[in-house]
């Protein structure tokens, strides 16, 4: 990480790579562009609808990263447990998102969400196998690599990218989270390809670059045929 500047800020962390000239990294829930895409998009963003969101919802984000996908669950009336292994995007989270409970605009929103610094598998393993089970629906999102004819990621993302690498190993995440009985595990894949072996989805959704795996309770662990 010795290539990358870890700064503080009036509003909040940034994470630099002095090496090229793309905008930092920072986390702000209350960004124009967040709000703006809240305003848009709202319940018809296909991640939302994967996860078949309901207020009051016990949703957990594996791989949280920036927390964008995790507020809009927030946003959606979800209470969202938040996990991230990395230690400095965990640093990052914890402050953005006290910031956010200070801020009248998004406090409930911010208030929905709580945020643990582990690494998911671990943490995944020390959900009780109970029936119903302790939470609703699991999210996984770890970065892919990019296909060439794919739009680059920019800015930010391409630092956090960068940063962090891409990872495209979810099979044991994905047994881990399935383990768990939860109702519902969405997995985001590449458009093609990125297949979990022996594990077939229930059903799928697909936009332009990428799609939705989603296992349903009644068909976790399901050999693939």
């Amino acid at each position: 990480m010795s290539r990358y500047h870890l700064f503080y800020t009036d509003s909040g962390y940034q994470l630099t790579d002095p090496s090229n000239r793309r905008n930092p990294l920072t986390i702000d829930f209350n960004s124009a562009a967040l709000q703006y895409r809240l305003a848009q998009g709202g319940k018809r963003e296909l991640l939302l609808k994967a996860l078949d969101v309901q207020p009051g919802r016990r949703v957990v984000d594996c791989t949280a990263g920036l927390g964008v996908d995790s507020w809009l669950m927030a946003a959606a009336g979800c209470t969202v447990t938040l996990l991230e292994r990395s230690p400095v995007l965990a640093l990052m989270l914890d402050d953005a998102l006290q910031r956010g409970r200070q801020d009248p605009e998004i406090a409930a929103v911010a208030e929905r969400m709580s945020l643990v610094a582990t690494d998911a598998a671990h943490w995944l393993a020390n959900v009780p196998t109970t029936v119903p089970s302790a939470i609703d629906t699991v999210y996984i999102d770890q970065m892919f690599p990019h296909q060439k004819k794919s739009a680059a990621v920019k800015g930010g993302m391409q630092v956090l990218q960068r940063f962090l690498g891409d990872d495209g190993a979810v099979l044991g995440l994905l047994r881990a989270a399935l383990a768990t009985r939860c109702r519902r595990v969405v997995v985001k894949r590449p458009l093609t390809g990125g297949e979990s072996e022996g594990l077939v989805p229930d059903y799928q959704l697909t936009a332009k670059a990428s799609r939705f795996d989603i296992y349903l309770a009644q068909g976790l662990l399901s050999p693939k045929a």
